[in-house]
């Protein structure tokens, strides 16, 4: 039998314990940081960025062999960066667990070696990019596709195909746009694209809902002759898109926008440059705040010292 006094304890740990365990619950259900954002440099190296503090922390350096990891895209939901080697080859980064492997084979999306996909996105578990055009890189056939994952039990992502694409036009033509990048508001469904000034310089937009296979699909052009082409990516919040300047001859500016997707207005954001630039942005990944893992280890402390505090007494 457990005295009365006995059980004093027994009732503190047990409420610590729930404590913790609701705000460890409350914790994990927090949303990331609206102002986090992941990129791949053009030193192949992934980057998390916050837009905010304005600081650019290395998180690890990309599978890709060369200096060609392109087409990066987030996973919020499970943690997981997604991108093309400069191979073909497409990888995934898990943040949490800090690891990698293979998606599937360049093979598999048609790609060229050092000439990859550069401009994707991660949607409604897919992955979605823009192809490129031939061996010789140059992405301008307007055509989205659409890679639908499947994981393992362990959350392993992989593709075996096969593709589903959309044949986007602007103005009639089926041709000509220059990226840029893409992102999704996936509040809203709604892709928005940004198209180099080569290209006309378009910030555009499509309703994903509407999107049909095998047929022609018409973007809206919200802006045109912008003297930037951008890599985008949406905060946490999907309240801000970000763009960063990107040259694709190899260089970049590293100078941070935000885009306005009413009238697709660029908006510099004065004195906010990362060095080293992003070859490509991927948004938020959310995964735990290290707080919560701590949080857990506290509670397993605690039933630990009640189990050996009641073998003493009893």
């Amino acid at each position: 039998m457990i005295s009365l006094r006995s059980r004093a304890p027994l009732r503190a740990a047990l409420g610590l314990v729930a404590s913790i365990a609701v705000a460890t619950t409350a914790m994990a259900d927090v949303p990331p940081s609206p102002a986090v954002i992941y990129g791949v440099g053009v030193d192949n190296i992934i980057y998390r960025v916050d837009t905010v503090a304005q600081s650019i922390t290395a998180v690890e350096p990309s599978l890709s062999t060369g200096v060609k990891a392109n087409g990066f895209a987030s996973d919020r939901d499970r943690g997981q960066l997604f991108y093309f080697g400069s191979n073909g080859d497409l990888y995934y980064y898990d943040i949490l667990a800090t690891t990698n492997g293979t998606v599937a084979s360049g093979t598999v999306f048609g790609n060229y070696n050092d000439y990859p996909p550069e401009d994707a996105m991660y949607y409604n578990n897919a992955f979605w990019y823009i192809g490129a055009s031939g061996s010789t890189g140059v992405n301008d056939n307007n055509v989205l596709y659409k890679a639908a994952l499947t994981y393992s039990g362990s959350g392993v992502p992989s593709f075996s195909g096969p593709l589903v694409s959309y044949q986007l036009t602007l103005g009639g033509s089926t041709s000509g746009m220059l990226f840029g990048d893409i992102a999704v508001d996936a509040n809203t469904g709604i892709l928005y694209g940004s198209t180099t000034p080569g290209s006309g310089g378009y910030f555009f937009s499509v309703d994903m809902s509407s999107l049909v296979s095998g047929s022609n699909n018409p973007v809206t052009i919200l802006s045109s002759g912008n003297s930037v082409g951008l890599q985008l990516a949406y905060s946490g919040d999907y309240a801000t898109l970000y763009g960063q300047q990107y040259i694709t001859t190899g260089s970049t500016s590293g100078q941070w926008f935000t885009v306005d997707t009413t009238n697709g207005a660029y908006n510099q954001i004065n004195g906010f440059v990362t060095n080293p630039g992003m070859r490509d942005l991927a948004g938020v990944a959310a995964v735990p705040e290290p707080g919560v893992i701590a949080l857990g280890g506290i509670g397993a402390a605690a039933l630990a010292f009640w189990r050996r505090r009641r073998r003493t007494t009893a």
